[in-house]
C-alpha cells in the first residue's frame, strides 16, 4: 500500500487499486471526557441488561427518551437499567453500582454497544459527562451522545403487591403463547385466564379467518381469579428474555400491568400493559 498524492494505492501481483481519500485534516475531531465520573463494569453484565431492556424501547423518536435505555445508581442502590415504550417495561439490575449516576443511552447506541462488547469477556470502563458517554475496554473505546430528556417516574408504577400470583414453568407457557399467536387477532391479542379456584392457567386466541387455540394446564396459583388480554409480542419477548425454568406472573386485575419475572430472580423485570376492552 503506497500514499500518493494524498489516495491510497493497493498493488498486488496481479491488479492495482487506487483509491480516492479525503484530506485528512477534515476527519471529525474526537472528543475527550474527563475522568471525572467513571465506574466499571463487566461486560457480560452490561451486554445482558442492555439485551434484556433493549426490547421494551420505543420504536419511534417522537419522545426521544422512550426510545433510550435509562441507566441509573444511587448510593448503595445496584447499577440499574430500565426502558419503557409505554406499553411494557424492563428493568435489569446489576451487581455494579456508583454514588451517582442519571444518563439516558440512544437506543441505537444501545446496539453498537451490544455489537461491540458482545464477545469482549472483560470490564468495561464507563466514563460519562452531562452530553456524552464513553465506554472503554483494552483498545476498543466507543464514544456517544446521550439522549437529553428526563426519563418517566417508573418506581410508582411497579407493584410491591398482587392480588393474584402465578408460578408456572417457563417453557409450558412460552410454548403455549407461540401457538395462541398464530391464531391471534390483528391486534396480535391473546387471552391469559387464571382460574385461582381450579389452579388452572389458560392461554387462548381466536380468530375468525384461521381459527381458534386454547392451552389449559395446572399452575401454582394463589388469589382471585383473574382474565386479561395481551399483546402476544409482548409476551413473547418478556418470557425469552428470562433465563430461570419457573416464571412468576403477578396480576392486580385486568386493567392492570401484569408483573412477569424469574420465580427466584429479583434482578430481572417485565411489565406488560393489557390490552384495552378487558
Amino acid at each position: 500500500m503506497y500514499n500518493i498524492g494524498g489516495n491510497l494505492k493497493i498493488i498486488s501481483k496481479t491488479s492495482s487499486i487506487n483509491l480516492k481519500c479525503l484530506p485528512v485534516d477534515e476527519f471529525p475531531t474526537i472528543p475527550k471526557i474527563k475522568k471525572e465520573n467513571h465506574f466499571l463494569i463487566s461486560s457480560d453484565s452490561l451486554i445482558e441488561a442492555l439485551k434484556n431492556t433493549i426490547l421494551a424501547t420505543a420504536t419511534n423518536y417522537t419522545k426521544p427518551e422512550l426510545a433510550s435505555v435509562y441507566m441509573f445508581s444511587q448510593g448503595k442502590l445496584p447499577l440499574t437499567l430500565i426502558a419503557t415504550d409505554s406499553f411494557r417495561l424492563a428493568e435489569y439490575k446489576t451487581d455494579a453500582s456508583y454514588l451517582s449516576l442519571s444518563i439516558l443511552l440512544p437506543q441505537k447506541t444501545c446496539q453498537e454497544i451490544i455489537k461491540i462488547f458482545e464477545d469482549f469477556n472483560d470490564d468495561i470502563e464507563v466514563v460519562f459527562n452531562k452530553n456524552q458517554v464513553l465506554f472503554h475496554g483494552r483498545n476498543i473505546s466507543f464514544l456517544s451522545r446521550l439522549t437529553e430528556g428526563k426519563f418517566p417516574e417508573y418506581q410508582t408504577i411497579i407493584p410491591k403487591s398482587f392480588d393474584t400470583q402465578v408460578f408456572t414453568d417457563k417453557n409450558q407457557i412460552l410454548n403455549a403463547v407461540r401457538a395462541a399467536g398464530i391464531f391471534s387477532s390483528k391486534l396480535s391479542e391473546v387471552v391469559i385466564a387464571v382460574d385461582g379456584d381450579k389452579s388452572i392457567l389458560s392461554v387462548k386466541s381466536s380468530n375468525a379467518e384461521t381459527g381458534e387455540y386454547e392451552s389449559n394446564y395446572p399452575a401454582k396459583i394463589s388469589g382471585a381469579s383473574v382474565e386479561a388480554n395481551f399483546n402476544y409480542h409482548y409476551l413473547l419477548e418478556a418470557l425469552q428474555a428470562i433465563s430461570k425454568q419457573k416464571v412468576f406472573l403477578g396480576f392486580n386485575g385486568p386493567q392492570k400491568a401484569v408483573l412477569i419475572r424469574g420465580a427466584d430472580d429479583t434482578r430481572y423485570l417485565h411489565l406488560v400493559m393489557p390490552m384495552r376492552g378487558n
